[in-house]
């Protein structure tokens, strides 16, 4: 801390008086007139005249890694930690993860022991048994003394409204005003209504695992569960409008899902955290767009953010941006994730396919009673998507 004053007591005695009259009367600056003052100003402008542009990248460059290796390891200074396990410099174990699945890698990695201090996503994370947390955290949960912590790359996409990122629980009113308004805006008639642009695209994502199995002898299911959960994730937000408009959703929203995984560096176009970035803020526009829109149908749910009713004040344009790329995220990350289980465990019990398939595809509500419905809550349920939670 004392080296750190006195370098930083240095700095602004000698190094910044220097940096201020370049700044300020360029045309007027005499280097030699300075060199009076400081032999570091005529050192600092060599530096700068020899120095290039390579090099300036390397500096930012290693500046950068720094930065990340810090973010990762400075945690270690503290003395009282749990049991830790860092995985590999930068990565931290989020590449085994995408080898395995979250919930066998904590699984493993929590076996014996009650905390784990890890690091994926680029960020630490403590993993918790549940005994644990029933014991130590639960109680605090319900009572809203905690706050999400996502990675930092979530936190910039999903934005500061969204619903995922507010604190919740007792006195967060924020929180439970939205969340009432949302589960309002996608009750089950809202999700029924979306019911015929859903089976239209499950057929056609069906017949294009047909297609590819009969040309090449065999299909993988989860690039194709990866496209219908972006076409389907949209629907909300497009609903009743051209499918062009829709492609474009689509294709943003592919490009916010690539930066989510990605080193949180924006960079603009040089970086995937910097394109989805930018993507995020064009779909924000598309959006404010879509709000001032006279065209905007009412099973969409932008039109009933806009609203006031019964179920809540009408959402400001911020929160609902926020929302619907919250929706956008969200829904793909399920959607992806639950999709190829859900097919694995039906080719596993060949005589739950055979009940479902002889049933009718339409169905009136939600919560009726079904071979469909009780296979696909009871996938969910024992292989539940976005495991994270």
């Amino acid at each position: 801390k004392v080296f750190g004053w006195i370098t930083s007591l240095y700095l602004r005695l000698n190094i910044a008086p220097c940096l201020w009259r370049m700044a300020v009367a360029p045309a007027n600056f005499s280097w030699q007139m300075l060199s009076r003052e400081s032999d570091l100003c005529k050192l600092l402008h060599d530096l700068v005249s020899r120095i290039s542009w390579r090099e300036v990248g390397g500096i930012i460059s290693l500046g950068l890694l720094g930065k990340l290796l810090w973010n990762q390891y400075g945690i270690l200074r503290h003395r009282r930690l749990p049991y830790h396990d860092l995985g590999l410099p930068i990565f931290g174990h989020t590449l085994a993860i995408f080898r395995q699945t979250l919930e066998e890698w904590a699984l493993k990695l929590t076996q014996g022991r009650e905390a784990v201090l890890a690091n994926y996503l680029f960020d630490n994370t403590v993993l918790v048994s549940y005994p644990l947390y029933l014991e130590r955290m639960h109680r605090a949960e319900i009572d809203g003394r905690f706050r999400p912590a996502w990675p930092p790359s979530f936190q910039a996409m999903l934005g500061e409204s969204s619903i995922l990122v507010l604190p919740g629980g007792k006195g967060h009113q924020h929180h439970k005003r939205m969340r009432a308004k949302i589960l309002a805006s996608l009750g089950p008639r809202a999700v029924l209504g979306m019911v015929p642009d859903l089976t239209h695209m499950v057929r056609e994502t069906l017949d294009e695992l047909v297609d590819t199995t009969q040309k090449h002898g065999s299909a993988s299911f989860a690039p194709l569960a990866a496209r219908f959960a972006s076409r389907s994730s949209v629907v909300p937000v497009t609903a009743g409008l051209e499918p062009e408009t829709q492609r474009r959703v689509e294709g943003l929203l592919d490009e916010i899902w690539s930066g989510l995984f990605g080193i949180p560096v924006n960079l603009g176009k040089l970086t995937a955290f910097g394109r989805s970035a930018s993507a995020r803020r064009e779909l924000g526009r598309f959006i404010k767009e879509l709000m001032a829109s006279q065209d905007l149908g009412h099973q969409n749910i932008i039109f009933d953010l806009q609203q006031s009713s019964e179920t809540g004040e009408a959402f400001s344009a911020e929160e609902i941006v926020d929302t619907a790329i919250t929706l956008l995220v969200a829904g793909r990350i399920t959607t992806a994730d639950a999709l190829p289980a859900l097919l694995a465990n039906l080719s596993e019990h060949p005589d739950f396919a055979s009940r479902i398939a002889r049933e009718p595809l339409e169905f009136r509500s939600i919560e009726e009673d079904s071979h469909t419905l009780r296979f696909v809550r009871e996938s969910l349920r024992t292989s539940p998507p976005a495991g994270a939670h």
